[in-house]
């Protein structure tokens, strides 16, 4: 009897394939009730999908005003800043936010007829390059799978097992319905030297530890100047200010997804001390952590 070898029997091809690492990484995924939505430069390192069902809030980006209804989905790219308003919801032009978990005995009628609104949020993340789209806000048409997967992640987040195995391939199966729906050129971030994209991957994974130019460049195989010019050229910052910004948006996210104290979030982000993180998170985003997070609650 004639064998097969086992490479035949794993892969009959002998054309290479190199597919893109995707991997979503959920923080959040909410459904909320809000009577007051008044925010300013709602600027996050994360992708964000919004939906409501009652019609009456709107999103401000730059010259543009969308009204989210139950229509569509708006999913926006990390780092895009925009504001954002509920109708007849504040008249002293002062952020605020008033809201609370949609309940089982909650009904869209009655909470259309008392001015609010529900509101789906789902907070993100690609990880690099596709973190580092450009800024926008996008608008992604209903069709009759996410509009399935929509109702069945807003009973989830009622029953409070959003959570659970079946409920987070729910809601990547919804963001990557969302993804599908951009515009290709949001994708495009050029052609990226390998080595410059493995360093960045052990960067990720190690960005809490103190990581030097002469490591990274070993680990490429190239001259630390070599490999910090090309570093800086590939992504737009030296590698020691990546690994920073890294930091402060893995605080941010644990500001935002966590009851973390400052202190605990300084020293899990890879900080010396409090000092030393307030000192950065105030020079990348110009504003103090202990501020950043005092405003933090619906957004």
């Amino acid at each position: 009897m004639r064998k097969i070898s086992e490479e035949i029997k794993i892969d009959p091809s002998d054309v290479h394939q190199n597919f893109k690492d995707v991997s979503v990484k959920l923080f959040c995924c909410r459904y909320w009730i809000l009577e007051e939505w008044e925010c300013n430069d709602l600027k996050v390192p994360f992708w964000r999908i919004y939906h409501n069902s009652i019609s009456g809030s709107t999103i401000n980006y730059k010259d543009k005003t969308i009204q989210l209804n139950e229509d569509m989905l708006l999913i926006i790219p990390p780092n895009t800043s925009f504001s954002s308003q509920l109708k007849q919801s504040n008249s002293t032009g002062d952020e605020s936010i008033k809201g609370r978990k949609f309940g089982r005995n909650d009904h869209l009628e009655t909470l259309k007829s008392r001015g609010k609104v529900d509101h789906l949020f789902i907070h993100f993340s690609l990880g690099y390059p596709l973190d580092f789209v450009n800024n926008g806000i996008h608008e992604v048409k209903f069709n009759a799978n996410n509009s399935l997967l929509l109702a069945q992640i807003k009973e989830a987040c009622i029953a409070d097992r959003i959570t659970s195995f079946q409920e987070c391939l729910r809601t990547k199966q919804l963001i990557a319905d969302c993804l599908l729906q951009l515009p290709n050129d949001i994708w495009e971030s050029g052609n990226i030297d390998h080595r410059i994209l493995k360093s960045i991957k052990f960067i990720e994974l190690h960005f809490k530890k103190k990581i030097t130019n002469e490591q990274l460049a070993d680990a490429a195989n190239m001259a630390t100047n070599s490999f910090a010019r090309l570093f800086k050229l590939s992504t737009g910052i030296p590698t020691q200010q990546y690994i920073l910004k890294l930091r402060i948006q893995a605080s941010c996210n644990l500001m935002h997804h966590s009851n973390k104290s400052l202190d605990e979030i300084s020293f899990e982000c890879g900080f010396s001390d409090r000092h030393h993180f307030s000192k950065i998170f105030k020079k990348i985003l110009k504003v103090n952590p202990s501020d950043y997070k005092r405003q933090l609650k619906l957004v």
